[in-house]
């Protein structure tokens, strides 16, 4: 049995202020880090057979905090980027609303859950469409009784559910999904099974505890 260990990079000070990141290249906080080390410890012990990320430096920086202690190449992949924001990147809502009165309800009644885009943006189809290039390459080089090791980001992650699990695209915004959050998806014959979601009680260890 082969099993995919879904991650979404740790703590930005974009997230910790509510704007809107997509393809902006912003780093981890120190907390970020600090979320991603407590991570690769728990994870001490899966011994990956690969470890892939999105190519944007949040999710780069976490992928390489787990793998520090690993002889594996880590492989960059832009199929795993969140989805763009366009012209709102860098925004919080409040901003947007304020620039852009009415905008935000005008696009969202438009394009519904999956095709609602920012301008110059992306939406939930699109990155539906890239994860999918990568879970099919992904898969194909899988060997049996593999593990391997996914870090992206919150749209990206949920992106891989709907695909690794065959659902619905539909099901895309049903996911919630957190900093370092862990997810695991097993293969087994004929299906895959969803073992874990949303997991982020390495941040309630002990060690989280001392650190803080």
């Amino acid at each position: 049995m082969s099993t995919w260990y879904l991650v979404r990079h740790g703590e930005t000070e974009w997230n910790r202020t509510g704007r809107m990141q997509g393809h902006t290249g912003v780093p981890l906080s120190a907390e970020g880090r600090r979320q991603a080390t407590l991570l690769a410890e728990r994870l001490r012990s899966v011994d990956f057979a690969a470890v892939y990320c999105s190519d944007l430096p949040r999710a780069a920086e976490t992928a390489r905090i787990i793998a520090a202690d690993r002889d594996l190449a880590i492989s960059d992949e832009s199929d795993l980027r969140e989805f763009s924001y366009g012209e709102w990147e860098g925004l919080t809502l409040e901003e947007v609303e304020t620039r852009y009165p009415g905008a935000l309800a005008e696009r969202i009644e438009a394009g519904g859950n999956l095709g609602w885009t920012a301008p110059g943006g992306e939406s939930a189809v699109d990155a539906l469409q890239r994860v999918r290039r990568f879970t099919t390459r992904a898969s194909e080089s899988l060997g049996v009784r593999e593990d391997i090791l996914v870090v992206a980001h919150g749209g990206s992650v949920r992106a891989l559910a709907v695909c690794l699990l065959d659902l619905a695209d539909d099901d895309f915004w049903k996911f919630r999904v957190d900093n370092t959050a862990l997810a695991i998806v097993s293969d087994h014959d004929s299906t895959r099974v969803l073992e874990s979601w949303n997991d982020t009680s390495h941040l309630a260890s002990p060690e989280a505890t001392k650190s803080e």
